[in-house]
């Protein structure tokens, strides 16, 4: 099969606990009682139309999956209860397929009509993804201004093996060693790279990526092999023979703030509450992405490095600073169009619903299900052995991943 690289080619409840909102205390016939953590998935028949979100169908999936998901018996309360005139609102999509997959216009167009009804400003309201480039992409304009509803990426420049760049707030970040020279020279001296894997190896050396975006010269001579080599796991000699090359090639060298990954200045500065609309994807570095990784990794910078462990480390610890944490307020999950493969939209599977969480964590766990259904439709392999983020971030105080305290609601619409 091929590979992601191969395709690229051509507050609720949460004050002080470690769960977010969107709990309730279940009897069982026992008289037990434990916290269930509900997610709320709306069927429509017509919920596509011509390969696209039908707006009608998606206004009904939006008023019975969040009056379900509140507790309140209109759509306008439900959102009452959620945000109210003082906030500004964030809303996370994700734009990395676009235009082929990605947040739907008829998702946003939902949610900023929700936000207005329960008196948020329109130019409190901030529609964002990583870059501008990125979210034009999707058919939104790009608006800046002080008038209307905001629409942008958090920078003009790549972000990805870089510790800051514009947009981004240099004294909020996550700290890894992973991925920096400084790591690298332990490893090497372990000779590391006669046992590593290609991910090992390559995410190991994401320092000398840097490198190359800050115009180190004697960096600059891999940039081609580096590039065709991110999107080639399959040349584990390719990565070594650059990795044993430069061993010794950067001793005099030290990378300024290379174990850093800021965080953006919308959510660190800008917002008081986030919604994250996603969008269920296969990605050969996380195996499922949904709720929790297109806000981990779409707020980040120098992220290259954090696929080393498929980013079992990385999502629970960014999602566990405050600036996001006390923020994410509601999760959307599109999954009437399912990326099935790395590349969003090479492979499609299709459904007809639209879910609803205020945890992130149990409806990842409720994707990677279903995610494993498509894919075996497609006679592509099992993935649910590497989305190791998904319990990691139950781990960390999240959400939950266990099904049995998950109170999944199905609906139609």
């Amino acid at each position: 099969m091929p590979t992601r690289r191969e395709f690229i080619k051509n507050s609720a409840i949460i004050a002080g606990g470690t769960i977010f909102g969107g709990s309730e205390f279940i009897t069982r016939s026992r008289g037990e009682r434990f916290v269930k953590n509900r997610v709320i998935s709306v069927a429509a028949e017509d919920m596509l139309k011509e390969g696209a979100y039908n707006p009608e169908a998606v206004h009904r999936a939006f008023a019975a999956g969040l009056k379900e998901t509140t507790g309140q018996n209109t759509l306008e309360n439900a959102w009452s209860s959620l945000f109210s005139p003082v906030d500004v609102v964030g809303i996370k999509i994700n734009c990395i397929g676009a235009p082929k997959i990605s947040t739907s216009l008829a998702s946003i167009n939902e949610t900023v009509a929700g936000l207005k009804s329960a008196g948020v400003k329109e130019n409190n309201i901030i529609i964002w993804d990583r870059t501008d480039r990125e979210v034009a992409r999707t058919g939104l304009q790009i608006n800046k201004s002080t008038t209307g509803v905001r629409a942008h990426g958090t920078s003009t420049v790549s972000e990805a093996v870089l510790p800051w760049v514009e947009g981004y707030d240099k004294n909020v970040y996550v700290s890894f060693d992973d991925g920096t020279l400084k790591k690298y020279r332990e490893l090497i001296k372990r000779d590391f790279t006669k046992e590593a894997s290609h991910r090992e190896i390559f995410n190991s050396v994401t320092w000398l990526w840097m490198l190359i975006q800050q115009g180190n010269e004697k960096a600059k001579k891999y940039s081609a092999e580096i590039r065709r080599l991110y999107m080639d796991y399959s040349d584990r000699e390719g990565i070594k023979k650059i990795a044993e090359e430069v061993a010794d090639l950067f001793n005099d060298v030290t990378i300024e703030d290379e174990e850093k990954s800021c965080l953006s200045n919308i959510v660190t500065k800008d917002i008081t509450k986030l919604i994250n609309i996603a969008v269920l994807k296969h990605n050969e570095d996380s195996g499922v992405t949904w709720a929790t990784k297109n806000i981990a990794l779409g707020v980040t910078t120098n992220k290259v490095r954090f696929h080393i462990d498929y980013c079992t480390k990385a999502i629970p610890e960014i999602l566990s600073v405050p600036c996001l944490k006390d923020k994410m307020v509601l999760h959307i999950g599109e999954a009437a169009k399912i990326s099935t493969v790395s590349v969003a939209g090479a492979q499609v599977a299709y459904d007809n619903r639209i879910f609803f969480s205020r945890d992130p964590v149990a409806m990842d766990r409720i994707g990677l299900d279903i995610l494993e259904a498509k894919r075996k439709e497609h006679n592509l392999e099992p993935i649910r052995d590497i989305s190791t983020h998904v319990a990691a971030c139950a781990g960390k105080g999240l959400g939950t991943d266990d099904l049995t305290k998950i109170d999944l609601r199905e609906l139609k619409a």
